[in-house]
């Protein structure tokens, strides 16, 4: 039984996202920093507005109703709790997230006795179990698609003298405290058992509580992430410390999958920025309380989509299996780094950890473990050169130059290679998406992006009912969401006879265009190239190309050139 949808996200105290879960954007349809109370049943928005007294002295629970992309509301038990001390003005709320909605059939249940209700929020696990002393009725059920689905019921020792087979006789003591738990114990109990189940042997966990006459609780397997059906060995192939497979065990899972022949399998490469500093101030507690903290953030984010494995000390190899593209891959990558960056940001004792990460696509960039390894560990270098807390996805035209930096090359070579990286760029835009159509917006934006170290691309068509818009935080197409402008006819006049608006600084905007200059500085935009989208001799679009702030201002001519070439064919293959 899936026991959870998505394990939480971060918000403003405003609710704004900071990070998420990849399976809550999906499941809510949201963007990063969009509002959660879009989401939220109207009725249940009262219980976390004004909420900034009541988090700060202690976490709290409350369901909320979330509403999904088909438009339906499904229940949730939330538990925020505050990142932030009482001495700062400004504090981040953390939302953990339990799914409820395979409980709404038997709500008649819950309804009938509240404690009852919260004491299975408490322990829902891998499966339930419900005894009624009163009666000595024993049920052990699941559920799963709404469903309750009885396993078996009893009498309490029928039952357990029946199960009795499948434990360990080691463990016999107890499962017999256990079993006198169930009878006579008043308050909440936990049992650790070694046990057959089905063709494997495990651990499991047995959590209960007591309400009135009746013992609420539930069996939790010993987890085994996704990897129950690749022979993962518990005590040899997991890590002594974290919940994370040992340095021999990933790299063999990662060449099986390898192996199988899959697509688009990344491999991303996790180190901390500044862990030396936290061990050599804090000592080595502390440095171990920081790795089990940012597992926790891989495993929450990775969870279905991968295994992670330890490669030793603080550095982290996670290979993906079900990502399908690099939208979902940089939300992924984007969510784990924010989300380790606000934890320790706010951590009391000045901790600041932060992740770089390198990442390689196989099979298209390398053929086996090592080579698509090393470059991995070539674009962590590169992460962590260009300032740290960032991710590098390898795109060859792009990080070749690293790859075969100790060659022997001038810097006079190096700034060609580097032109030659953009002609390349051009030529692919041409050829591979234009003409041939084996680029898609999506990796073209990013190329292009990248190679000129933009802030955004941003394209607005169709009488500007129609966007597209990449950063480097990744790409996104609903204009709803996307902030920008539908421009005047005085706008549309500071155009050159080639459709061309080059900005170079905010100047030009001044008096004639506020609203346009007020939209640009919102996005901290202060060097911009436009290109005009003319249907009809009528103004119905435009392309902008976006340098960030702390970019000198100023255009090339190279780049002028190019990227006003690169807006015309988007512009042909628009309307081809």
């Amino acid at each position: 039984m899936k026991k959870e949808l998505f394990k939480e996200i971060t918000v403003t105290d405003k609710l704004y996202i900071q990070s998420a879960d990849y399976g809550f954007l999906q499941f809510t349809g949201l963007d990063m920093n969009a509002c959660i109370k879009s989401v939220v049943d109207p009725d249940d928005l009262p219980s976390i507005t004004n909420i900034e007294d009541r988090i700060l002295k202690a976490p709290f629970e409350v369901i909320l109703r979330i509403k999904k992309t088909d438009g339906k509301y499904y229940p949730f038990l939330v538990t925020l709790s505050s990142l932030k001390s009482v001495e700062q003005k400004r504090f981040l709320v953390q939302m953990r997230f339990v799914e409820l909605s395979m409980l709404t059939e038997n709500k008649q249940i819950f309804d009938d006795t509240k404690k009852i209700f919260e004491a299975y929020l408490d322990v829902i696990g891998d499966v339930l179990v419900e005894y009624d002393r009163k009666c000595d009725e024993l049920e052990v059920f699941y559920i799963s698609d709404s469903q309750r689905h009885q396993i078996l019921t009893g009498k309490l020792d029928e039952v357990a003298e029946s199960k009795r087979k499948a434990i360990y006789p080691e463990y016999y003591p107890e499962y017999e405290e256990l079993l006198k738990n169930m009878r006579t114990s008043e308050k909440s109990f936990r049992s650790k058992l070694k046990v057959i189940k089905g063709d494997e042997n495990t651990l499991c966990t047995v959590l209960c509580k007591v309400v009135g006459t009746k013992v609420i609780g539930c069996v939790e397997f010993e987890p085994l992430d996704d990897l129950k059906n690749v022979n993962i060995d518990i005590v040899n192939d997991k890590d002594v410390f974290l919940d994370m497979l040992n340095k021999r065990a990933i790299v063999e899972q990662a060449e099986r999958l390898m192996s199988r022949g899959l697509r688009h399998v990344y491999f991303i490469l996790l180190d901390l920025d500044n862990f030396k500093n936290v061990n050599d101030t804090y000592g080595h507690m502390v440095g171990d309380e920081v790795l089990q903290t940012v597992t926790r953030i891989i495993n929450s984010n990775i969870v279905g989509r991968g295994i992670v494995g330890r490669m030793g000390g603080d550095e982290i190899l996670i290979v993906t299996e079900n990502v399908e593209n690099q939208t979902e891959l940089r939300n992924m990558l984007r969510s784990i780094r924010t989300t380790v960056e606000w934890t320790f940001k706010n951590d009391p004792r000045d901790i600041n950890v932060t992740c770089s990460m390198g990442v390689c696509e196989f099979p298209d960039y390398g053929k086996d473990f090592q080579t698509v390894y090393g470059i991995c560990d070539k674009m962590l270098y590169v992460a962590k050169e260009k300032g740290k807390n960032r991710y590098i996805i390898y795109t060859p035209e792009l990080h070749d130059r690293y790859l075969y930096a100790n060659s022997e090359q001038n810097d006079n070579s190096q700034s060609n290679d580097f032109i030659n990286d953009k002609i390349g760029i051009m030529h692919r835009l041409v050829d591979n998406y234009l003409t041939q159509h084996s680029y898609n917006n999506e990796k073209i934006f990013s190329q292009i992006g990248n190679a000129f170290a933009l802030s955004e691309i941003l394209m607005i068509y169709e009488n500007f009912t129609v966007a597209f818009q990449w950063t480097p935080e990744g790409v996104f197409s609903d204009i709803g969401k996307i902030v920008h402008f539908k421009p005047e006819n005085d706008f549309a006049e500071l155009f050159n006879k080639d459709n061309i608006l080059v900005l170079d600084g905010l100047y030009k905007l001044e008096g004639n265009c506020p609203e346009i200059r007020e939209c640009l500085e919102k996005k901290d935009v202060n060097a911009a190239i436009f290109y005009k989208i003319d249907r009809a001799n009528k103004f119905s679009g435009y392309v902008m190309f976006a340098k960030p702030s702390s970019r000198r201002q100023s255009w090339s001519e190279y780049e002028i050139m190019a990227l006003s070439t690169a807006a015309k064919v988007f512009d042909v293959s628009m309307h081809d």
